[in-house]
């Protein structure tokens, strides 16, 4: 019995299996704490993420995207504008609604612009001169002038001259010492806009009224004109005189520019004062600075014109100066701080 007991159930009772292990312990097959704590499986909504931290800080998103902390920058961009060039600045002159990126121009660059502004004008206003006197055929015009020549002190002349054309007097002798007021305002009397007396030691001159003379004596010897010193010497001479005048011209433009925009400066202030705008007075300056380009151009431009024998108005330009300059100021941004923003219940359980 022992035998077929023990082929049957191939020698080892428990072999057949223990309940316990066939069906498996349920804590083994999986109770409801090995299937999965839903806890664990779910996840903790805490562990899932704050869905203030998803969703971010709106003002800190509002920083990334470059608008700007309501608190750090008052409207505006995460990344400054940068202020315009040289050559964008003479453009934005003309275009009052775009001052605000004017005021953002050094000091440096304002002063450049202002200086290459006055130095182009400058020498467009020379070109035209040396243009003119370059037109002039020195050799003919000394053809037409007396052998004349003016050395150690006095005139010689073998011949007198007398020209009298187009309101133009001039007579050259050496039997006369010299002219005089009277003399000249007689002639101009009778109708000539420029009258030119020269006598043997003395030149007198009367343009439109106004009367200057020279004595040759003044010179010594170093005074020594001829007419082939004019048809040679006289223009280079010119030219070179004209040089120096207008370097002098050039300093007192840019010099004159920067003290009328200083006095532009005080009704810009009254005009913001009015307006109720709280601007920096540098802002105020560059925008007086870049307000006169207008005109300047304007004033600038008529000079040149070969057939303008008028200048514009002193009074019409300050006039639409401070007007231009009144538009733009009402354009500017304010620098008031805006008000703090109003936290409501539970906003600032978000911030980390």
């Amino acid at each position: 019995m022992d035998n077929q007991y023990n082929q049957q159930t191939n020698g080892n009772s428990y072999q057949q299996g223990n309940p316990y292990q066939q069906q498996g312990n349920p804590y083994q097959q999986g109770g409801p704490y090995q299937q999965g704590n839903p806890y664990q499986q779910q996840g903790n909504p805490y562990q899932q993420g704050n869905p203030y931290q998803q969703q971010g800080n709106p003002y800190q998103q509002q920083g990334a995207s470059g608008m700007g902390n309501g608190y750090g920058n008052y409207g505006g961009n995460g990344e400054p504008q940068k202020a315009p060039n040289i050559f964008q600045q003479f453009v934005l002159a003309f275009v009052p609604t775009r001052y605000d990126r004017l005021t953002k121009v050094k000091t440096g660059s304002m002063i450049g612009f202002v200086t290459l502004l006055v130095l182009v004008a400058t020498l467009l206003s020379y070109a035209v001169l040396a243009a003119g006197f370059a037109s002039i055929d020195m050799d003919e015009l000394a053809a037409h002038l007396p052998d004349f020549a003016i050395t150690n002190g006095r005139l010689y002349m073998e011949e007198d001259f007398l020209y009298d054309e187009d309101g133009v007097f001039v007579y050259m002798t050496e039997d006369i010492d010299e002219f005089t007021y009277e003399d000249a305002a007689d002639i101009a009397a009778e109708g000539y806009q420029n009258v030119l007396l020269m006598g043997r030691d003395r030149v007198s001159l009367m343009q439109n009224w106004e009367y200057q003379q020279v004595d040759f004596g003044d010179f010594g010897d170093s005074l020594s004109i001829s007419r082939e010193w004019i048809a040679t010497t006289l223009m280079p001479l010119v030219m070179v005189v004209l040089i120096l005048v207008y370097i002098i011209i050039f300093l007192g433009k840019g010099l004159g520019y920067f003290l009328f925009a200083a006095v532009y400066l005080l009704f810009a202030m009254l005009i913001a004062s009015i307006m109720k705008k709280n601007l920096e007075t540098g802002a105020l300056f560059r925008t007086a600075v870049y307000a006169k380009v207008l005109m300047f151009v304007v004033s600038t431009f008529v000079s040149l014109l070969p057939f303008a024998t008028l200048s514009v108005p002193f009074l019409l330009k300050v006039i639409i100066t401070i007007g231009f300059m009144a538009f733009a100021i009402a354009k500017l941004p304010d620098n008031r701080p805006a008000a703090p923003m109003m936290m409501g219940p539970g906003m600032g359980q978000g911030w980390q």
